[in-house]
């Protein structure tokens, strides 16, 4: 009985050890991504600069590739640990080419990173993606290549509403359109779900509106923002359709809005440290999505508030079948759109992973010899 008491403590021993140093070697890896695809990614937007001044179409091309690799390497940090991520709902590919409004739930910080990897295989939606994030996403490293990449940094607070819904409109007029972006990826409860749920059903009592549990009521200011300036034409009574913004160059407008409900397991949220350190054993999370036309979408607050609110009802009601039956409904909600039936799950080619690796290890390969080789000839 000693002999196996004494073998049960150093099989569980060598399992904690083996835990612990998975946990370790995840979290260097991360560490060692980030020093070498940042560093090379600001090196190739330094490199290209005389391309985006002689074809400015094409250095863009390339910038959202690179984008796109980059945010593959993020999305591929959960599913290397084993977080799997399925997605249902709406069938949404006729969106990919279009301009659209991704409208999320925020629950936590792997939010983002579990939408950077569903997008992938998307169409050109990843390369052409404009994010609006909390501001102090900038000051990460991730942060300031979405800055390079025109994504727009969101201020909270009530006191620089009115300043940033400006600078927003104006990052639309110029950034969103001259880099031809399409997908704008918006958050509207404006914070995550634990932190805001009290105060945000506080404020449904006050007002009668409905009291939820899964989401929180959305704010309309950076939604309206959005159509106001890159959204349909609108009709006005005394004359033809004209645009009250500015669309693309290319005459192309904001087409549709794409929401998209993420789901946890039992209402247990991820958060970035568990994706890239694996500490926790691992569970799925589910995106449902659905879409509408942005020409049905009321465009006077009023209106915009009250189908925003009803649009956050109907996810509450889809966490709520989620949570309690395991699996989000499978038929279609509304008539005459095509859903993709039962959850599939996100993969990643391995070899197309490992091909991103490698480029961008090349990359900080190639620059690292070349300035040690200038420092030489210097010396």
């Amino acid at each position: 009985m000693v002999h196996v008491g004494a073998a049960t403590q150093l099989l569980w021993l060598v399992s904690q050890t083996w835990y612990l140093l998975r946990i370790v070697l995840r979290m260097a890896f991360v560490l060692v991504n980030n020093l070498y695809v940042v560093p090379a990614h600001f090196v190739w937007m330094l490199c290209l600069q005389p391309v985006r001044i002689a074809r400015p179409e094409l250095f863009w091309e390339l910038e959202g590739m690179m984008i796109k690799w980059m945010s593959a390497q993020i999305g591929w940090w959960g599913y290397s640990a084993g977080y799997k991520v399925y997605e249902c709902g709406e069938d949404i590919s006729h969106t990919y080419n279009d301009g659209a409004i991704v409208m999320v739930n925020h629950q936590s910080t792997a939010d983002v990173a579990t939408l950077m990897g569903a997008l992938q295989h998307k169409g050109p939606v990843v390369r052409r993606i404009m994010w609006i994030m909390d501001y102090i996403l900038l000051y990460t490293n991730f942060g300031l290549c979405a800055w390079v990449h025109g994504d727009f940094f969101l201020q909270q607070g009530q006191e620089y509403r009115d300043a940033m819904l400006k600078s927003l409109k104006d990052h639309l007029n110029t950034r969103y359109s001259s880099r031809n972006h399409q997908w704008i990826v918006l958050f509207p409860e404006g914070g995550f779900l634990r932190k805001r749920r009290e105060r945000s059903q506080k404020y449904a009592r006050k007002n009668n509106f409905p009291i939820l549990q899964h989401v929180l009521l959305p704010r309309t200011g950076a939604m309206k923002t959005i159509l106001d300036n890159v959204g349909p034409p609108v009709a006005h009574t005394d004359g033809p359709r004209q645009a009250n913004g500015t669309l693309h160059s290319n005459g192309r407008h904001v087409k549709w809005i794409v929401d998209i409900t993420i789901a946890y397991e039992h209402g247990r949220p991820l958060d970035i440290q568990t994706l890239t350190s694996g500490w926790k054993p691992p569970y799925p999370t589910t995106l449902y999505y659905r879409h509408f036309p942005t020409s049905e979408v009321p465009r006077d607050e009023a209106g915009l508030t009250k189908w925003l609110y009803e649009r956050f009802v109907e996810k509450e009601e889809l966490l709520s079948h989620f949570y309690s039956t395991g699996r989000f409904p499978t038929g279609a909600s509304r008539p005459g759109v095509r859903t993709t039936g039962e959850a599939v799950e996100i993969t990643f080619s391995p070899w197309w992973m490992l091909s991103i690796h490698l480029f961008y290890l090349c990359s900080t390969a190639l620059q690292w010899y070349t300035v040690s080789t200038v420092i030489q000839h210097i010396l």
